[in-house]
């Protein structure tokens, strides 16, 4: 991987090897064991070639290559469904991209800004991430200012990355703390140039992008960006710098949203827990989660982490959910609960009570150990969506307890458009029918 992360450290390496006035670009692997870039102008094909064979590091760097002459084009509105397929299952889809392809692709194009809040970060040498990471260095070389946000908790168990971008030019990393309202800083993006968004359930982890089926959205929407800008601002002024930093980004002050001159998508809506600390403007997920339940007619199809309407050191239940799918059941709509296997152990009774009931469906998923041997806190189904009458859905971090919603920093997307919630239907679909699945 060393190799590859060479090549993905410097985007401008790798598009220098093609001419801007390139009309037509295909990438191949010749007869001679290079990798072959052919470049139409005219009639004419002119072909540069690296001088390296092929080996799987370097199939890696052409895989990137035509990802990046394929992505969709960036400043014209537009939305993308994303997930991790974990290694050795049947997740996957046709047409529906890679996370740490697409996460690749918009750090490597970030010109200005770089933004993250991540719950943590959790590398190792040659897996998935780092590639990531080194496009983030690589921007911060080319002058990008990257602005870094970890949950302090997690900091404590998971602080080498953070304190080795720490010591980059141009990256600057804060902690912040969210046990004064009883929780964590648990949501998961980034922004680009304060106008590309990339928002899921997967987190900076090596075993988000190999092992762990997760699921996201990437935005390239004005309205999103300037909203999601607004929540990492607020954060970041709550946020602690971190000890023994030799070198911070040069930001004078704070950078405010200046949205470039890109028109907003119709349909999509940005929302946040917890309430209580959400910019003006932005509204809480829990509501706009249960008013998309409460339209559904025909259908609703919810996959998550976990469930359970316990909360954490209460003997009050958290009961919102809950009742939200009970109702839709009752109305004749065809509920579809999917969780992992894990949820048993917090959630099993009232998964059980749910599966009690007409209308209501539950399976667990449990995905089978890796060829390679065990790994901890892997091999697991992350993500956190849901699909209304295959009209309208939601994407987020949380997981689908009380605390996740009332004490912890989360984001989602509200998604009023037929053709996405399509594609994570699709992805439902395939879960819900694969083999790795139990009915309670």
């Amino acid at each position: 991987m060393q190799m590859l992360a060479a090549y993905v450290s410097s985007r401008s390496i790798l598009m220098g090897l093609i001419s801007p006035k390139c009309s037509k670009k295909t990438l191949v692997v010749d007869e001679a064991d290079s990798i072959v870039i052919k470049c139409r102008q005219g009639d004419i094909f002119k072909m540069k070639t690296l001088n390296q064979k092929p080996s799987s590091c370097l199939l890696g760097l052409a895989s990137l290559l035509a990802v990046l002459f394929t992505a969709p084009a960036f400043g014209a509105p537009s939305v993308e469904v994303v997930q991790t397929v974990p290694l050795e299952t049947t997740f996957a889809i046709s047409g529906i991209r890679a996370t740490d392809q697409v996460w690749l692709e918009m750090i490597g194009r970030a010109k200005e800004t770089l933004d993250l809040e991540q719950f943590y970060i959790n590398n190792q040498s040659g897996e998935s991430l780092d590639p990531v990471l080194s496009a983030v260095r690589a921007a911060a070389a080319r002058g990008v200012k990257v602005r870094l946000i970890v949950d302090s908790k997690f900091y404590q168990n998971y602080s080498s990355e953070p304190n080795q971008l720490g010591q980059v030019d141009n990256i600057e990393v804060k902690v912040i703390d969210y046990s004064k309202h009883g929780g964590i800083q648990h949501s998961k993006y980034f922004i680009v140039d304060q106008s590309e968004v990339f928002e899921g359930s997967a987190n900076f982890d090596w075993l988000a992008l190999s092992h762990i089926h997760e699921v996201g959205l990437r935005l390239n929407d004005s309205k999103i960006a300037s909203d999601l800008e607004s929540i990492f601002e607020k954060d970041w002024a709550m946020a602690d710098s971190l000890p023994n930093n030799k070198t911070v980004a040069t930001l004078k002050s704070p950078l405010k949203p200046t949205i470039k001159n890109l028109a907003s998508l119709s349909g999509y809506q940005l929302v946040a827990s917890p309430a209580s600390e959400n910019p003006e403007g932005i509204s809480d997920s829990l509501t706009a989660i249960v008013k998309q339940m409460d339209l559904a007619e025909h259908s609703l199809k919810i996959q998550v982490y976990e469930y359970s309407t316990k909360l954490y050191k209460s003997k009050t239940r958290f009961q919102t959910l809950d009742n939200a799918i009970r109702k839709a059941a009752t109305r004749g709509v065809s509920v579809q609960l999917l969780v992992d296997a894990v949820s048993m152990k917090s959630g099993g009774a009232d998964l059980k009570a749910l599966a009690a009931l007409s209308n209501i469906s539950v399976k667990t998923v449990k995905v089978p150990e890796w060829s390679g041997g065990h790994l901890d806190y892997a091999r697991l189904i992350h993500s956190k969506y849901l699909t209304v009458d295959n009209t309208s859905a939601w994407v987020g971090t949380e997981n689908w307890t009380g605390d996740y919603f009332n004490n912890s920093r989360n984001v989602g997307v509200i998604v009023n458009a037929s053709d996405t919630t399509e594609k994570l239907t699709r992805i439902f679909d395939q879960v819900w029918n694969s083999n790795y699945t139990t009915s309670l």
